[in-house]
Order: structure tokens, then C-alpha cells, then sequence
């Protein structure tokens, strides 16, 4: 499965932006009274199969019932929370990341969203992405004796 992506120098720069605000973050402190969780990405692979796909996400010590799945035609988008269950403690260090996180998938083909399975497994998340049959190969025979004239066109 090949892609292309388009450069985009502003990506770079906010690359180096998220880089600072982790290395001064561990100065300051991730979470100063009254700011809000900052978003975090979890870890994902994707399977590529014959007949469809297969998609991981690392999410340990969330509550399956704080993810969302959604699937609208090709993108699929996975979101939720991580919260911090325990208070402040200026004597805790952690790199854990806490807060809201969304990842979106664009899938090269359609999938069949009424065989689609979750599952959620020592915290991994498991998405089972069939293939849509309107998606799926199929091989055309040539007839054989076919006497169809075909109109040129003048």
C-alpha cells in the first residue's frame, strides 16, 4: 500500500514547537493550575490484508467505554480521554500522558461497517476492517462467440 504525502514546512515547525513544550513541560510541569490536559497520540499499526485490514491501537489504562469508533466512508476515527486519577503531587514524576487524544485513518477502499469488529485486550485496541464487497477484485470472463457488432463511430 503506497501513499504520498505533500511537505508542509508549518508541520516542521509545530514538530519543534511540541518538542519544546516537552522539554520546558518538564520544567514547568505538564499541568499548571487551571490549564487543561493537552492531547497526546497513541500508538498504532496497520495491518494490510487481502480482505481488508487489521488495526492496533495502544491504549493501556483506558476504560473501553471512554473510546469512540467512528467509520464514515473511508476515514476512520478512533477518540477519547485518558484521566489522571490521582492529585498533583510536586514529589510525582511520570511520563505518562493524560488528556484527550483522535486519530484518523483514511483507508484506501471502502469497508463493510456492518462486519467491522472491536476488541479490547490487555490494552490494545483490535479493529478487524473487512472489505467492502463493492471493493473487493473481481475477474470479468471474456464470452466466447460473441456476435455483438460494434458501431464505429463517423
Amino acid at each position: 500500500m503506497l501513499s504520498m504525502t505533500r511537505w508542509n514546512p508549518f508541520e516542521e515547525l509545530t514538530s519543534l514547537h511540541r518538542r519544546m513544550d516537552r522539554v520546558f513541560g518538564g520544567y514547568l510541569g505538564d499541568e499548571r493550575a487551571g490549564a487543561p490536559a493537552t492531547a497526546w497520540t497513541p500508538a498504532a499499526e496497520i495491518e494490510s490484508r487481502d480482505d481488508g485490514w487489521k488495526l492496533r491501537v495502544a491504549l493501556p489504562g483506558i476504560d473501553p467505554k471512554d473510546v469512540r469508533i467512528d467509520l464514515q466512508g473511508n476515514s476512520l476515527t478512533i477518540a477519547g480521554e485518558r484521566t489522571r486519577t490521582e492529585q498533583n503531587d510536586p514529589g510525582r514524576v511520570s511520563e505518562f500522558h493524560y488528556g484527550r487524544f483522535e486519530r484518523t485513518f483514511t483507508l484506501p477502499a471502502k469497508v463493510d461497517a456492518d462486519q467491522v469488529a472491536a476488541n479490547h485486550h490487555q490494552g490494545m485496541l483490535e479493529l478487524v476492517l473487512p472489505l467492502a464487497e463493492t471493493a473487493k477484485p473481481r475477474r470479468i470472463a471474456i464470452g466466447a462467440g460473441n456476435n455483438h457488432e460494434v458501431e464505429q463511430a463517423a
